[in-house]
């Protein structure tokens, strides 16, 4: 299941609408915010119909389920096609192994309802998650989706960089802050991020957090809470390394005319195939190395061919342009 997916609920008093472009979307917030609201207003609709009151529209041809702590989820994902599948979090076997697993070769989008976000076996992007704005007109509701943390630019003056990656995006990263004297330290994986940062955090100088946004989604909150409590830490979360090495001028020139499969990722990422956006631009990046570039990419270890001061300053410049802070309320 690929492409962008706009979704429009609507009962009497109430309009919700959805923009699902992810094969996992999280939708977080208080209590009050709607979405237990809209979760009921999609059951009634699928046992209903038409009786039910709700008008349900969807751009594309794809269906819709709802999951239960009774649904029979092994027998729902074995057999989906095209569909968009929502869950609240107290559906308690979708912290499970299993449930996992099956989601990631179901041919469904999955939209995850949670208050906190913080189930950390699911690897969903910073990008996808959102958050519910209600505009009122009357006694009509309007409720819709907007993504809960937003990209601003930042300078490259820092006196320490920790970074996510152990392997080839550590080596970029070294090699890129090298000339300027910048100390990198690797926290060796996502989960280690805050606890790493925490141990070499200092009150000298500005700190960056560097992070493959594509599977941060569950640890982005408690690290950005720890940066505003310090004040001196900022975090750079592109989707992955390969995101930036794909947009460097000598690899991006290899893609479609309009870049397409970076900036319209969801027309060409199947989530059958692909459980995060990283490792469809980790696979797309192997073909064009290998194509056209003379070598084969490989994620454990950096090719000499961007270990250059052109290809630094394009990864420097990059960087500074993916970091994140949260989206001001509208």
């Amino acid at each position: 299941m690929k492409g962008k997916y706009v979704i429009s609920v609507v009962s009497r008093k109430a309009t919700y609408k959805l923009e699902l472009e992810r094969k996992v979307s999280v939708i977080k917030g208080n209590s009050g915010t709607g979405k237990t609201s809209m979760l009921r207003l999609i059951s009634e609709y699928l046992e209903f119909g038409k009786k039910s009151g709700v008008k349900i529209t969807i751009d594309a041809s794809a269906a819709l389920c709802v999951l239960t702590n009774s649904s029979d989820w092994e027998k729902i994902l074995s057999s989906v096609h095209d569909t968009v599948i929502f869950a609240d979090e107290d559906v308690e076997y979708i912290y499970s192994d299993s449930f996992q697993k099956e989601l990631w070769k179901a041919d469904c989008y999955a939209v995850i309802v949670s208050r906190s976000g913080g189930f950390t076996g699911i690897p969903y992007s910073i990008s996808g998650i959102y958050e519910f704005v209600t505009e009122k007109k009357g006694e009509n509701t309007t409720t819709s989706m907007y993504q809960l943390y937003e990209e601003e630019h930042s300078n490259g003056n820092f006196g320490l960089v920790i970074t996510e990656d152990s392997n080839s995006g550590f080596e970029m990263v070294q090699y890129s802050f090298d000339s300027s004297g910048t100390e990198v330290v690797s926290a060796g994986g996502n989960a280690s991020v805050l606890g790493t940062l925490k141990k070499n955090w200092r009150q000298e100088g500005l700190i960056c957090v560097n992070v493959d946004g594509a599977a941060f989604g569950a640890y982005i909150e408690a690290v950005l809470k720890y940066a505003e409590i310090k004040g001196n830490i900022v975090i750079s979360a592109p989707e992955s390394l390969e995101y930036i090495l794909l947009k460097f001028s000598e690899v991006k020139r290899h893609l479609s005319v309009d870049c397409g499969e970076l900036i319209r990722t969801y027309d060409f990422c199947d989530g059958c195939e692909y459980s995060t956006w990283e490792q469809y631009y980790e696979d797309l990046l192997v073909r064009i190395t290998s194509e056209h570039l003379g070598f084969t990419y490989n994620k454990r270890k950096l090719n000499p061919w961007f270990k250059n001061r052109k290809c630094a300053e394009q990864y420097l410049d990059l960087l500074c342009q993916c970091f994140v802070k949260r989206r001001e309320t509208l």
